[in-house]
């Protein structure tokens, strides 16, 4: 499809710029109104053991797959895992690692069928855990934290009343890893209605909230709430997991997608989540287990088949509102069946948008960005015939644009801010950064970035190059050629991939 406008030109792909069109609802954006810092967005891989590389650049790939940057596995009762290969393969893309402990081999029975930890052993446990996380780093996995519980409030497994796993991460698992600069995940409720009486218990007992660096909940229940006393605290809230609700027929389209996506934008807008999780990425192998997964099931071997349109989805987050991102002020619902969040990226030098139209026709959104100057703009589509298919940029030297959004589609529209076009780096010294260092030092040094045209980028800490690519992906840098300055050593040119 073309759009045309007389005294602009045609541009493929629904673009309107610089202009009001008909039934155009307006989207204000506010950069300097701030809400949450975002931690990233992921899945689980439980009970798998493999992954191939097609589908780990399907779930990690910043640039060709969804760019999710958390993930999850779990730890068997006797403190192994079965997918250690799979979260290898997610930390090489740089993506953060976390376990979650279904069960112990340390339970006893009680109320008939329900089990919950022998404190008799509970340092045992903890023992057990710490192994765990000494046993993944020797395999190249530096997790990045430990859940206390997966779904303490449930019958099964491994139950704990709120005030047990209080006392369970308070005693035990919080000093036991103290020193390992793990991060703890105090809770993970089934759902909003079991929530707050686990974060009340943490609350109650200051060891245990000393210890927790994360309050999560699933979303298998209730209506998503906001807790403000957890950020308040220094706590992050994230969501682990759930999948599409809406139906058990399964749907690998963007009637499920659609729904995926909704369930996003309200926890992040309503609770001021930090992350979010889907559940598995794929497991099962029956049509009946309905929209569980991020790939289609009892469609044969994941290998062989295309992930559905949930991930992609997610990628309309994931691959824009990046680690050390903070979602901005934004019109959330402009009109019926359409949801907006803004996103600043952690230099304030782009803005992402992300639009779930759930309508059967276009959305046509005027954006207004108040005193923020924008440079250009660029959409990316999910739709019933892409995958987050990348438009042509479109330049505006302004404050206001406008876009018209795909009918049944999440659209995410990146904005980069205007800058002065020329900023001199600072003179040379003959002395050159040592770029050859390829093994992490102890001294951390300060590199200063800049664009081809000279333009600052941002200022980066880094002991060696691959510490400064990472920091530099997870703050949302495209890839490309940059100029990096460390003190007075010779300016370097940079590929960033």
């Amino acid at each position: 499809m073309s759009f045309s406008i007389k005294g602009f030109p045609s541009f493929a792909g629904f673009v309107a710029f610089l202009g009001t069109l008909a039934s155009a609802a307006t989207i204000n954006v506010d950069i300097g109104k701030e809400y949450q810092r975002i931690s990233g967005f992921g899945a689980a891989s439980a009970w798998a053991g493999s992954i191939t590389d097609k589908n780990a650049a399907f779930l990690w790939d910043s640039t060709s797959g969804a760019g999710l940057t958390l993930h999850r596995i779990r730890i068997a009762p006797d403190g192994t895992t079965s997918e250690t290969s799979i979260a290898k393969k997610a930390s090489e893309y740089g993506v953060k690692v976390w376990a979650a402990p279904w069960t112990s081999r340390y339970t006893i029975n009680y109320d008939g069928d329900k089990k919950h930890l022998d404190f008799n052993h509970a340092q045992d446990w903890a023992n057990t855990i710490l192994k765990f996380t000494q046993d993944m780093r020797k395999a190249g996995v530096n997790l990045y934290a430990i859940s206390s519980q997966n779904e303490p409030d449930g019958t099964g497994d491994n139950h704990y009343e709120p005030d047990e796993l209080a006392r369970w991460v308070g005693d035990y698992l919080g000093p036991t890893l103290d020193t390992t600069g793990i991060k703890i995940i105090g809770t993970e409720a089934i759902n909003w209605y079991g929530f707050p009486n686990y974060k009340k218990a943490f609350f109650n007992n200051p060891a245990a909230l000393k210890y927790t660096d994360i309050f999560g909940t699933h979303e298998y229940g209730g209506d998503p709430a906001a807790y403000p006393e957890i950020h308040e605290a220094g706590k992050e809230f994230w969501e682990t997991e759930v999948y599409d609700l809406g139906s058990n027929k399964e749907d690998v389209g963007m009637g499920s997608a659609l729904r995926v996506a909704g369930v996003i934008h309200d926890a992040l807008t309503i609770a001021n989540m930090n992350a979010w999780h889907f559940w598995w990425i794929y497991s099962c192998s029956e049509p009946s287990c309905g929209n569980g997964a991020l790939w289609p099931q009892g469609q044969g071997n994941p290998d062989n088949v295309e992930p559905s349109k949930r991930l992609w989805v997610m990628g309309n987050y994931s691959r824009f509102a990046r680690p050390g991102s903070w979602r901005i002020d934004a019109t959330k619902n402009p009109e019926a069946n359409v949801k907006v969040t803004a996103y600043r990226d952690s230099l304030k030098t782009k803005i992402a948008v992300v639009i779930l139209n759930s309508k059967n026709e276009e959305f046509k959104a005027d954006f207004d960005f108040g005193n923020t100057k924008i440079g250009s703009f660029k959409p990316y589509v999910t739709d019933d015939n892409s995958n987050l298919k990348e438009g042509s940029e479109v330049k505006v030297d302004g404050t206001k644009c406008s876009f018209s959004v795909p009918a049944r589609s999440a659209t995410t529209i990146e904005f980069v801010l205007w800058q002065e076009p020329k900023v001199e780096p600072p003179a040379d010294s003959t002395e050159a950064i040592a770029f050859g260092l390829s093994a992490p030092q102890s001294i951390q040094s300060t590199y200063k970035v800049f664009s081809l045209l000279g333009a600052f980028v941002g200022e980066f800490q880094a002991g060696h190059i691959g510490e400064l690519r990472n920091a530099m992906t997870n703050a949302g840098l495209s890839h490309g050629v940059y100029m990096v300055k460390c003190g007075n050593a010779k300016t370097q040119h940079m590929v960033l991939r």
